[in-house]
């Protein structure tokens, strides 16, 4: 007959403590063949409860109680090892993971459902929305309507889960808006053509017709109605062609083309009403989201994250709520990041740059169980109003980089952007990524420097609150196609001056504003020279090496 002897293994003995000398000692060692094996297995346990005899209570009794045996002793005579002290607490200690040189534990929380598919809602009434003394309005009908018909043109529109568009409820509307404000919107609807004009003067930048106020309600129902869907599970991710746009509607009051705030309230009922903890919000609409900025300037739970055009203070908005520094209320201190660009012409390398050295980075420490893209097109290649360089490839990367986060739960919400034929091919790639295509390579690019410099005021302004983007935090270590000082001579590097809100600046940079100030105003105005590059390319072409000097707004 085959038999085992059960010992403690070499390697794995330590000194025994006190009281367990004596228990090792009576420990019978035992032998077993086929025949007992079965008994020798129950004999450690047997052991035990003569050691220990219990009263009526259930409690030891007074001088009988045993010494309690070690986990490290084998208790089976299967030979199996005991645990090391390391292994015996491995449930209690902190897990997590390195990225970029630091630290970031691992949460307990339990994950959300993931769905399978991505939504698209889209709804023709939002079309009725409509300037009824500006035809040639930037903010027109046809920007949702070029957009959903690429969508169909390219055979995406077919691969998406349809979302039925439908109203907000007076319960969504006022998780951000006022009871007040409200009301004046829904009243539109009962408005003449001379009150309309009437209370167009009380806002910034609107139009009205009798129409508004139900597009409006559809544009924000709808995006929280893919977003629920993401967030219990029904959806993977989901992209909402709607307008009017949102993320400079206030609390109180419209701006901006913007009625309802449709991703702030769709946050907020997410963290709210769903159980969502973190929401992160990326908006790379070309103006600064003041709207949504405000609504979440006290409130942790929501990283409000934009990246717009700034030029200390001037662009629209045109305050400086959108600088570097403006971090958040305590105690929501560096839960609002500005990356404000002082100037126009940046492009794929200026954006791509800004991901992978501050908003990735401070997305993986933050952790977000969602993400909603405030997704305004005016920033591509060709709009009138931006001035700046993206292409749609370079979209489609920005995309493909956040489907990383949040178990992939994304949702890509339309606000600016009005060159109809960037938007419809800058939509269409990011639609094609977040249906699992792999976008288009890029070359080689290279942040400018005035994208540097707005990269690294920032940074600076949140080193208190986040660990990659305090010095140190082992981000230099990582490679990246693109020099580590973002292209600055050494000289730029000695002096870390803040140029975000125009002050500390040197003659030479005061000439460099200068010519970019002269050369701004047409180019606003008329954007020939890059609607005229547009013409010649293909919308959606592999876009231009940004390394080359005229891709590189400096």
């Amino acid at each position: 007959a085959v038999s085992q002897r059960v010992t403690m293994d070499e390697s794995k003995k330590r000194p025994l403590e006190e009281g367990e000398g004596q228990l090792a000692s009576k420990r019978a060692k035992v032998e077993p063949s086929e025949t007992n094996a079965g008994e020798a297995e129950e004999a450690p346990a047997q052991m035990k409860s003569e050691e220990v005899s219990k009263d009526d209570d259930g409690n030891g009794a007074e001088g009988d109680q045993a010494p309690e045996i070690s986990g490290d002793i084998a208790t089976s005579s299967s030979g199996a090892l005991p645990q090391g002290p390391d292994d015996a607490h491995m449930e209690d200690q902190e897990r997590g993971y390195w990225y970029l040189g630091s630290w970031y534990p691992m949460t307990h929380e339990k994950p959300l459902p993931v769905g399978e598919g991505t939504g698209l809602v889209y709804d023709e009434r939002m079309c009725d929305h409509v300037s009824l003394t500006d035809e040639t309005h930037p903010e027109s009908p046809m920007r949702i309507k070029s957009i959903y018909n690429m969508l169909v043109e390219r055979k995406l529109a077919q691969r998406c889960i349809r979302v039925e568009a439908r109203e907000a409820t007076n319960d969504e509307l006022r998780t951000v808006h006022s009871e007040s404000y409200r009301q004046i919107v829904d009243a539109v609807k009962n408005l003449g053509e001379m009150p309309l004009k009437s209370l167009e003067r009380m806002y910034d930048s609107i139009y009205l017709n009798k129409k508004s106020g139900e597009a409006a309600r559809l544009s924000a129902g709808s995006t929280v109605e893919i977003v629920n869907q993401v967030v219990e599970g029904k959806l993977r991710n989901g992209v909402a062609v709607v307008r009017p746009p949102g993320h400079h509607a206030e609390q109180h009051a419209s701006k901006g083309f913007c009625f309802f705030n449709n991703v702030a309230i769709a946050a907020k009922w997410a963290v709210e009403k769903l159980g969502v903890k973190r929401v992160l919000i990326l908006d790379w609409d070309i103006h600064h989201g003041n709207g949504t900025q405000h609504m979440f300037e006290d409130d942790k739970r929501v990283l409000y994250y934009s990246v717009h055009r700034y030029d200390h203070g001037s662009f629209y908005p045109g305050s400086s709520d959108g600088g570097p520094r403006k971090v958040g209320n305590a105690p929501a201190e560096g839960y609002n990041m500005n990356v404000g660009w002082n100037g126009g012409g940046m492009g794929d390398g200026d954006y791509i740059g800004m991901f992978h050295q501050l908003l990735l980075p401070v997305a993986y420490e933050f952790a977000p169980q969602l993400v909603l893209i405030s997704a305004g097109f005016d920033s591509a290649r060709g709009d009138p109003l931006g001035g700046c360089d993206i292409s749609p490839t370079g979209f489609a990367h920005m995309t493909h980089s956040l489907m990383a986060l949040a178990q992939g739960k994304v949702v890509l919400v339309l606000e600016g952007g009005y060159n109809l034929s960037a938007i419809s091919h800058s939509f269409a790639a990011c639609t094609s990524v977040m249906l699992g295509d792999p976008p288009r390579m890029l070359g080689r690019l290279f942040p400018s420097k005035r994208a540097t410099r707005a990269i690294r005021d920032t940074k600076r302004y949140h080193a208190p609150y986040w660990t990659c983007c305090s010095q140190g935090s082992g981000f230099e270590l990582m490679r990246f196609p693109m020099p580590m000082n973002g292209g600055l001579d050494e000289e730029d590097d000695e002096e870390d001056e803040d140029y975000s809100e125009g002050g500390g600046k040197d003659e030479e940079e005061e000439e460099e504003d200068g010519e970019a100030a002269e050369g701004a105003e047409p180019k606003m105005e008329t954007e020939a020279a890059p609607q005229a590059e547009t013409e010649k390319r293909e919308p959606d072409a592999a876009d231009v090496d940004a390394s080359k000097p005229e891709n590189n707004a400096d």
